[in-house]
């Protein structure tokens, strides 16, 4: 009997094979009508085997994830990518060895998947021959499949969502569905899907070049924020260095100094949020280093503050690690690690740094941002709910992306994160301010220390002044 079982499944799988032949190992390209933020945009997808890159376009500019297989991370409009917080994805990840039909591939089993026959079963007006498939870093699915076609009918999790496959199409030498639902909601409605010849590549971030390593550049002697000249097209502007930043931005003076041409829109968001225009320059020239051309987010009002770019997500990845050395007033591109103290997790929400931290004793989760001029910035919704941290003294008047506030100030007696732990520090939290994270880690805190980042790694480091 066990072997009737195992024939009559090794003939299921021979069967599908035949139809789809190696569709896991093929890089295949698709598009299709969304709608992002009430304006209509084309979704780009491009997957081989469990990867996939998925771009939201409007006109040029196209933000997205991409899964490597077991993670998932975000992708700036300039394709930098940066894990996201979540931990590594089992159900996204049992999507993929089902819709790319991996568990048919012949190492499947040497990598620990297995696949099960559950029989016969009934769904709709197909009488499918059910199959379990595991894979050791995935969640269980149940794959439904139709023996007048030998191919994917539907797919769930037990006691999960139903993934319905329809409108199969041929694509050069493979059977692709063209529609798939969720619960019999349309989710992909795919008005393209091609077979591209070349392997799908990961997203890759800006291109720069170093005249030496460590590249430096020496930053604003009467600032805790971090800023320093730099060079845009050949027009040399005042730069901030602002690891609070998703990307790279530059102020409507200078677009319209150098006469830059709307490639898209984006929306920004700060102590308020606007529609703004997308436009594509460079190179830029940051002491000893040269980035090639990027999109830049076009903001209206950080001029008044002084500065006409504000370098964030996109720079620190390219040409990480650095170091923030308040003392010198200098940044290094591409540093020397050993000097490192011990590291300090870092994860990314939005593309900006993040770290766990200890508010006297209170769990919270802070951005690291190096362009907001407090110590330690709550945002108004965590604070709400934990008003205990810190009794506020006296108020003051603060400014930045998207408009003005009011940040009420006080102190508390400790700060803790990773193995650093602090006296007494200054606090505040921003009316309007939703922030990222819980709150932000500020220039005035970090100021104290020369600061390690290498995003790549998902780590920081801090050591202390020596002053």
């Amino acid at each position: 009997m066990k072997f009737a079982v195992a024939l009559t499944l090794f003939s299921v799988l021979a069967h599908m094979r035949q139809v789809n032949g190696d569709v896991y190992a093929a890089h295949v390209a698709s598009t299709a009508a969304v709608t992002v933020d009430g304006q209509a945009a084309t979704q780009q997808t491009d997957s081989q085997g469990l990867r996939f890159l998925l771009r939201q376009c409007s006109g040029a500019v196209c933000p997205g994830t991409y899964f490597d297989g077991r993670r998932l991370f975000g992708v700036t409009i300039n394709s930098t990518a940066l894990p996201r917080i979540e931990p590594a994805d089992s159900y996204l990840r049992a999507l993929r060895i089902v819709g790319s039909l991996d568990f048919l591939a012949a190492d499947f089993a040497q990598q620990g998947g297995r696949i099960l026959d559950g029989g016969a079963i009934t769904v709709g007006d197909c009488q499918c021959r059910r199959l379990f498939v595991t894979d050791p870093d995935a969640v269980p699915m149940e794959v439904d499949v139709d023996p007048r076609t030998w191919l994917v009918a539907a797919a769930r999790s037990p006691g999960g969502a139903i993934y319905a496959m329809r409108d199969y199409r041929r694509v050069g030498s493979y059977m692709l569905p063209f529609r798939l639902d969720r619960d019999r909601v349309p989710i992909e409605q795919y008005a393209t899907r091609s077979v591209v010849a070349t392997p799908l590549q990961p997203p890759h971030g800006l291109t720069v070049q170093f005249a030496s390593k460590p590249a430096t550049v020496a930053l604003d002697l009467d600032s805790a924020t971090p800023g320093a000249n730099c060079t845009l097209g050949g027009i040399t502007v005042h730069c901030l260095f602002d690891t609070g930043n998703s990307g790279v931005a530059m102020s409507l003076e200078l677009a319209e100094q150098l006469n830059l041409n709307p490639v898209g829109v984006f929306n920004v968001s700060g102590l308020g949020s606007y529609a703004t225009e997308v436009v594509r320059a460079g190179p830029l020239q940051i002491g000893g280093a040269r980035f090639g051309d990027a999109e830049y987010v076009v903001l209206s009002d950080i001029h008044r503050y002084g500065y006409d770019l504000v370098l964030g997500a996109d720079v620190f990845a390219a040409a990480a690690p650095l170091t923030l050395d308040y003392e010198h007033h200098v940044l290094s591109f591409g540093v020397d690690e050993r000097q490192a103290a011990p590291s300090i997790a870092l994860g990314f929400d939005n593309f900006v740094p993040v770290v766990d931290v200890l508010l006297a004793g209170e769990p919270a989760r802070l951005a690291v941002d190096t362009g907001d001029q407090s110590t330690i910035n709550l945002a108004d919704e965590f604070y709400a709910l934990h008003s205990q941290i810190f009794k506020p003294t006296h108020v003051q008047n603060v400014g930045g992306i998207g408009g003005d506030s009011v940040e009420m100030m006080g102190t508390i007696p400790t700060l803790q994160i990773g193995p650093l732990s602090t006296g007494p520090q200054a606090i505040g939290t921003t009316k309007t301010l939703r922030g990222t994270a819980n709150g932000h880690l500020g220039a005035g805190f970090l100021s104290n220390f020369l600061v390690l980042l290498d995003y790549p790694r998902e780590r920081m480091a801090l050591l202390p002044k020596r002053s």
